[in-house]
């Protein structure tokens, strides 16, 4: 085999003829859909308990390009929140892209506890705003609450508006 050293991209090494790129660790491409089953999974348990389900409404065409993980963490302790805070209740999970922007919406039609949701968001803000995201809560009296988080999809902590 003959290996040229001279055109070996910039992040690349060798190793007894072995030429690797190195992958950053916080760009992932899973399918937020997977995501989503795998945090409703988890969860289904303290739904069943509160009478309520959770549907994914996300679309399979939705790839995550941050780390799952970080999406995944804020993503859960939401997604408890409002089981802990419903009743009989179904909770709908839908996505959309605009651009290198996602939005996740939590729909809930059996909330019990409107007060208690709104202040257990607020610390949620700050962990959202680590990955270049955003928390809001909407809620209505005939029990429909509506999370929306949103978070830049494109590898970095925080979205840059200059590029």
């Amino acid at each position: 085999m003959n290996l040229n050293l001279n055109n070996l991209p910039e992040k690349s090494f060798v190793k007894t003829q072995t030429v690797a790129t190195e992958v950053p660790n916080n760009s992932v491409n899973l399918s937020l859909h997977k995501l989503v089953d795998k945090v409703s999974d988890s969860l289904a348990p303290a739904a069943h308990r509160n009478k309520s389900h959770i549907i994914n409404d996300v679309s399979e065409e939705i790839y995550l390009e941050i780390c799952e993980d970080k999406v995944a963490s804020i993503l859960s302790r939401l997604l408890n929140i409002v089981i802990l805070h419903s009743e009989n209740s179904c909770v709908r999970i839908s996505a959309k892209m605009f651009n290198n922007i996602v939005l996740l919406h939590l729909k809930d039609d059996g909330c019990i506890n409107y007060d208690s949701i709104s202040y257990s968001l607020s610390d949620m803000q700050k962990q959202a705003e680590k990955i270049g995201g955003f928390v809001g809560f909407t809620s209505y009296r005939n029990k429909l609450t509506t999370i929306a988080f949103s978070f830049t999809n494109n590898g970095e902590s925080r979205p840059n508006f200059f590029n």
